[in-house]
């Protein structure tokens, strides 16, 4: 029989490789391309429960696969979202149900849309172009020396066939050299940049067509203009590719939206400019499918032995865990940290004092700022699995001597 220290070995020391072999597997590789063709066409929480291929590829991606049937349950998740403090994810003490609501949330993103010309008793009122105000003010300076970074994309609806669209990057690469102070960038200076990237899509983006401002709230703000491209020759008049193209700023095919976009690098640091920080599903497509791969690997090591699928469990949320409420709010994560710092599987804390003890407990015997370091998880990670292998497993590995002496 192969150790649960081996086997987690096998699976954690090229993460990337078994990762890629799971998701080469027919049945995996089939769903997986299905998500990605059609999580974009869904547009409501409706549209995407009732598409099953779609809705159980998710659920399972966050880990809530047991879930997936109470449709009722999952739907309130979705619909209250997590804006509100008292939204139900939110009161869920697992925090898996946010991350679901967060990633599902088709709500996100703000658009406006332009009116048309209205004949009145006193006259003609003009066409007006669409304008849209972001929702949370802007703060007084923000600090991208290092790795934040507010990336979105906005579109405009052109005409009745056409959709234009510039995706704005804001980072230390972008600003570099373009704002005084990379660590205190002014309101101002956003703004610029953000229009100079406007500028720069060029003809076949949004150059001329969207203007960027600063509203009295300090809120930025878009808004459709108007431009006429006179053609090749630069001239009024003419036909082929001599022929003007005249671009309304109003009208109620003319629209502006802006929608958040996945950061540009792992490791990027998002920043609120107004926006929220959350992206739509169809933002995030690759995060859902490296969740449900991470997601599959895991279920399958853990029907050959549950230790494996423990220990890489707590690999993969070591880096988010603060204090012994994290440990305790998860019933796997304590199944491993009580493994690893020998505390009985079941407590008696059944109080809020008596969790409160077991959780300084915890924070007393683990080292949660260490698990920022990569080496200090797995090291933790392989000790569960060498302490599992001895508890659970007749049949070890010689390899479980390297851990002999008690050290992490």
């Amino acid at each position: 029989m192969t150790s649960t220290l081996t086997s987690y070995l096998l699976v954690s020391r090229n993460l990337a490789t078994s990762m890629q072999r799971k998701g080469a597997e027919p049945t995996v590789a089939r769903e997986t391309a299905y998500y990605q063709a059609n999580i974009g066409k869904v547009k409501s929480v409706d549209d995407f429960m009732a598409d099953q291929r779609l809705y159980s590829y998710a659920v399972k991606a966050f880990g809530l696969e047991d879930m997936g049937y109470a449709k009722a349950f999952m739907r309130k998740v979705l619909t209250e979202g997590t804006s509100d403090p008292a939204a139900f994810a939110n009161r869920l003490a697992d925090d898996r149900y946010v991350a679901f609501a967060k990633a599902f949330d088709f709500t996100q993103g703000a658009s406006a849309t332009g009116t048309d010309a209205v004949l009145t008793d006193t006259g003609q009122v003009p066409a007006v172009g669409a304008r849209l105000s972001l929702a949370g003010a802007l703060d007084e300076t923000y600090d991208f020396s290092g790795t934040g970074e507010a990336r979105f994309t906005l579109s405009s609806q052109v005409d009745a066939g056409t959709t234009k669209t510039a995706t704005i990057v804001l980072n230390r690469a972008s600003l570099t050299g373009k704002v005084a102070d990379l660590s205190q960038v002014t309101q101002t200076e956003i703004g610029q940049a953000i229009s100079a990237q406007i500028g720069a899509s060029g003809a076949d983006g949004l150059r001329g067509l969207v203007q960027v401002g600063i509203g009295v709230n300090g809120t930025l703000f878009f808004e459709t203009t108007g431009i006429t491209d006179y053609g090749f020759d630069g001239a009024p008049g003419g036909e082929g590719v001599n022929a003007d193209t005249v671009t309304l700023a109003g009208g109620k095919v003319r629209t502006v939206s802006v929608s958040n976009a996945a950061l540009s690098a792992p490791g990027q640091t998002a920043v609120d400019i107004g926006n929220g920080t959350d992206v739509p599903p169809d933002a995030n497509v690759q995060g859902v499918v490296d969740a449900y791969l991470r997601q599959s690997l895991e279920s399958d090591a853990g029907a050959e032995d549950t230790g494996v699928r423990l220990a890489l469990y707590f690999a993969r949320k070591a880096p988010t865990l603060g204090s012994g409420y994290d440990i305790l709010s998860d019933a796997a994560l304590t199944q491993v940290v009580n493994t690893v710092i020998g505390l009985p599987a079941t407590s008696s804390a059944t109080t809020s004092e008596a969790l409160a003890a077991r959780a300084t407990l915890i924070s007393s015997k683990v080292d949660f700022a260490s698990f920022r370091d990569p080496a200090k998880v797995e090291a933790f990670a392989r000790r569960f699995a060498a302490i599992w292998d001895a508890q659970n497993n007749t049949a070890t590995d010689p390899i479980l001597a390297l851990f002999s002496n008690g050290q992490a």
